[in-house]
């Protein structure tokens, strides 16, 4: 479905190798530090993934792990361009701003493909102070029962004892 802008957003798109990780480079998203291979390797492995594209090039995409029920985005990273606004991190896998509504179009198509294949229960990790704003416009809320525990080994991420 494309829209006036000229952005389509596709659900299970054929992503080709180079152009993911084109994307990830462009936009200084962390996967580039892996390698093309190990990233498209995350994509291919993903239960589902929505990606928007402008002129046959890839401009956003979200990646989600889903059993049937519970379902959880590992991965949600829009153009830097299309976003807009004065960045602090300028990491395309941080939503800070969505001035362009191609963040909230992908989200849409995520949860309605998430709730045409069941899921009933979605979460994803946000960084605070930075991303509420924009999950709470697609609906979701801070789950203040819950406390996310974590073990991280990415090679960037300073080890805390």
């Amino acid at each position: 479905m494309e829209n006036a802008d000229g952005i389509s957003i596709l659900v299970s798109p054929a992503i080709p190798t180079r152009q993911l990780f084109g994307f990830y480079e462009r936009n200084n998203i962390c996967e580039a530090g892996y390698g093309a291979e190990l990233a498209a390797g995350a994509l291919e492995r993903s239960d589902l993934v929505v990606g928007a594209f402008e002129a046959g090039e890839l401009v956003g995409l979200a990646r989600v792990l889903c059993d049937g029920l519970h379902a959880v985005i590992v991965e949600f990273s829009v153009e830097l361009r299309l976003q807009g606004g004065q960045p602090i991190y300028h990491n395309g896998s941080l939503i800070e701003h969505d001035t362009s509504g191609v963040g909230r179009r992908i989200g849409e198509a995520v949860l309605s493909e998430l709730e045409r294949m069941g899921a009933c229960f979605i979460s994803v990790g946000c960084l605070k102070g930075v991303e509420e704003g924009f999950y709470a416009q697609l609906g979701f809320r801070h789950n203040r029962s819950m406390l996310d525990y974590i073990i991280d080994w990415r090679p960037y991420i300073r080890r805390q004892e």
